[in-house]
């Protein structure tokens, strides 16, 4: 009796599947990966997965409602066609399935910006770090650009950064004219007359640094370092930078130690926008005792770098106008394809 129960329990032995074959089904059961993504125009977004697959039908949708999804694959690339293109810089969002030839299915939803295929040429003119509360001269944080031709704002990005935090805006669709003056202020109130000039009426906008004659900009990512800190342009998240200004306190010293801005200071230094080392100092900026009541210039004349910038007269704050001294063109053209002056 002993020997039959032992042969039968044997022969169950024999018989029975292995561990991963109890717990896993046999044959493909991983999902599609996404590899890369992104838009390769303003009426297409692309996705790469890492194998083959197929778009499911009916599971696309796109915001803003007017534009259409419609997708096609090829091997491991979906495209998706959109019809009409989205606006350049309108906020977007794309979403949908796709599987491989064994049904395992990916769902994907992305969030962008409408691909601008001309964006506007800015150049960076003036800065004002920091806020100055005097009665008599009354300013806060922000950045001044000046178009160098005409084109559409619509999801340029600027950036800036601290050594412990970056910052970011990514500008509205906007027509730009040659030689307009564009300022994204940094430290808004929070008064309901801050409103973004994205129109032809340049007075619609009111608050500290607010100005008729310049295009007025408003963000709430956080203010600009009083002291040491970096500013970037980009014609589109995600591309190289095509502008940069590095200012630093005149009592750091050293390498650059924070990695955040070690790796943004870094694309600049590789697109030739500022002369640094490898690994880059402190003492490579633009090396400034910093005052909240005077602004920093770019001046036209000077090599790409700190040459061309300089601290202005207490009270020379301009925002939203370019002196005559600084209204004549250069050519100096950036990796990044926007001209500036030099």
């Amino acid at each position: 009796m002993r020997t039959a129960i032992f042969l039968f329990l044997l022969t169950l032995a024999a018989c029975s599947p292995s561990a991963p074959e109890i717990f896993l089904p046999v044959g493909d059961i991983k999902p599609p990966s996404l590899i890369k993504a992104g838009q390769s125009g303003p009426d297409a977004f692309d996705i790469l997965f890492d194998e083959d697959i197929e778009p499911v039908a009916d599971s696309f949708s796109f915001l803003p409602t007017a534009t259409m999804a419609k997708p096609k694959a090829s091997g491991s690339l979906l495209t998706v066609s959109l019809e009409p293109a989205a606006k350049a810089g309108e906020p977007c969002s794309l979403s949908g399935e796709a599987r491989d030839a064994s049904g395992n299915t990916t769902r994907f939803l992305f969030s962008f910006v409408g691909y601008n295929g001309n964006p506007v040429p800015l150049r960076l003119n003036e800065v004002q770090p920091g806020k100055n509360s005097s009665a008599s001269n009354l300013h806060r944080d922000y950045i001044e650009f000046v178009a160098m031709e005409g084109g559409n704002l619509g999801g340029v990005q600027v950036q800036w950064a601290s050594s412990v935090k970056v910052m970011s805006f990514v500008f509205p669709p906007c027509n730009v004219a040659e030689g307009e003056v564009v300022v994204l202020h940094c430290s808004p109130e929070g008064l309901p007359g801050e409103v973004n000039e994205a129109g032809s009426d340049l007075t619609l906008s009111e608050g500290v640094d607010a100005s008729a004659e310049g295009r007025d900009f408003w963000t709430d990512s956080g203010g600009i370092p009083d002291e040491t800190g970096l500013i970037l342009l980009r014609p589109r998240e995600g591309h190289p930078p095509v502008e940069c200004l590095f200012f630093a306190s005149s009592a750091k010293t050293g390498a650059v130690d924070a990695l955040k801005f070690f790796s943004l200071l870094g694309e600049a230094a590789e697109e030739s926008l500022w002369p640094c080392s490898s690994p880059p100092l402190w003492e490579e900026g633009f090396i400034w005792k910093s005052s909240t009541s005077k602004p920093l210039h770019r001046m036209l004349e000077g090599e790409v770098g700190p040459s061309q910038w300089y601290v202005g007269d207490s009270g020379s704050q301009s925002p939203g106008l370019v002196p005559p001294s600084n209204s004549s063109r250069g050519s100096k053209k950036s990796k990044g394809g926007m001209e500036k002056l030099g």
